[in-house]
């Protein structure tokens, strides 16, 4: 019987020899979250996703390059930090500088971000809206939400532009796989209540007839009248011009 259990010990030392060796050493994601210090909590979620492969556009919300915001996440509020969206997995995603690794945050989990002068908020799943981040537009009881997410397409012609929803100054013919833009937009009524929007018409369709002159002409004299005008921008002045 001894000798039995000496075998099965030896065998074991044999298969395990650094065993304790390899749990002390953490792996990028653990030596991430051991140096955050006072943000600890906010970095616990997962690794974000890399893209290793090529492919034109890029998965977030608009531009790579993160940016110093507030964000607040399980109820808690983190001030100065660099964020960015990632608008395929529809993740917040939080670093401590750039250059170093992103942890992704779940909607569901991260209420609001604002990054500049943009206000962010996440929706989880079985709300009214589809589980993701939404842009917010206007401060009065009216707002739209703005929706952005990118979708892996791909196709042997050149998509620059128009096709892939924007223009990468980078973009590569040799290389067929893209980030796809997709937009959408949805207004929310002084209730609560949410209708999608398609285009200007519709969004003036969200108030009251009487109230539409007004606000047309506001809006024309701001100088957004135009059809050229971006459509963000239009949101926003016809909102501004409904709140007063």
């Amino acid at each position: 019987m001894k000798r039995t259990y000496l075998t099965i010990l030896f065998s074991l030392t044999l298969l395990f020899p650094f065993g304790r060796a390899f749990a002390q050493v953490p792996d990028e994601l653990e030596t991430f979250q051991q140096a955050s210090e006072d943000h600890s909590v906010l970095f616990r979620g997962r690794q974000a996703t890399k893209i290793t492969f090529p492919a034109n556009g890029n998965p977030y919300w608009e531009q790579p390059l993160f940016q110093l915001g507030d964000i607040v996440f399980e109820d808690n509020l983190y001030r100065d930090v660099f964020l960015n969206i990632d608008a395929r997995e529809q993740r917040a995603l939080v670093t401590k500088a750039l250059g170093l690794m992103a942890v992704a945050l779940p909607p569901s989990l991260t209420p609001s971000l604002i990054i500049g002068d943009r206000h962010f908020v996440g929706i989880g799943p079985g709300e009214a809206l589809s589980e993701g981040f939404y842009e917010v537009f206007g401060s009065g009881p009216e707002q739209v939400y703005k929706h952005v997410e990118k979708v892996l397409n791909e196709s042997v012609n050149d998509v620059n532009g128009r096709e892939i929803g924007y223009y990468d100054e980078n973009y590569r013919s040799d290389v067929y796989r893209f980030f796809a833009l997709r937009t959408s937009y949805y207004f929310r009524d002084a209730e609560g209540e949410f209708s999608r929007i398609k285009s200007r018409s519709s969004l003036l369709r969200m108030f009251p007839s009487a109230k539409r002159k007004e606000i047309r002409k506001a809006v024309k004299a701001a100088g957004i009248g135009s059809s050229k005008a971006n459509f963000d921008a239009y949101c926003k002045a016809v909102l501004n011009a409904a709140a007063q």
